[in-house]
């Protein structure tokens, strides 16, 4: 099962499905588990030139992007900040604070108008102690989804 969107040079994307809450990146899952899933996050907004993220803020949730596009960038804003990635729907930032609750070390900004999911750390602890094969799915692709966005970033360097 996927939860992100990525390239996979195995594996070929033949259909798109328009964003509709939580069912295009979880297909595999029944009506009742997407309602589930869907009660432990929450929908943001972002107008285009927003700042969702600021480096060194203390924010523990994972992003998924569901529709628009988003700049990522190292460094303080004004003092050396460079862009590091852009993103788009069905793409996830936030990871490493998600995982480790420490600070942000990128700045998230949307390029257009965006929505996107959160799921904050204690909502994912509640996650999995009411539904442990979910959560444990969801951190599985969610390993699967780093891994090969830093073999891409390696691959760039």
């Amino acid at each position: 099962m996927k939860f992100f969107s990525y390239t996979d040079p195995n594996e070929q994307v033949t259909e798109r499905v328009a964003p509709a809450g939580l069912r295009p990146v979880l297909r595999e899952f029944s009506d009742e588990e997407l309602d589930s899933l869907d009660s432990f996050v929450a929908e943001l907004r972002f107008a285009t030139g927003s700042r969702i993220v600021a480096v060194g803020e203390r924010n523990d949730a994972l992003l998924i992007i569901v529709s628009g596009s988003v700049r990522i960038t190292a460094g303080e804003a004004g003092k050396g900040e460079r862009e590091v990635d852009r993103l788009r729907e069905g793409e996830a930032f936030g990871i490493s604070s998600f995982l480790d609750g420490e600070a942000s070390a990128i700045a998230a900004t949307a390029l257009e108008s965006t929505q996107v999911l959160a799921l904050r750390r204690a909502a994912f602890a509640q996650l999995a102690a009411w539904k442990p094969a979910l959560a444990i799915s969801l951190l599985q692709d969610l390993a699967a989804y780093t891994s090969r966005r830093l073999r891409q970033l390696e691959a760039a360097c």
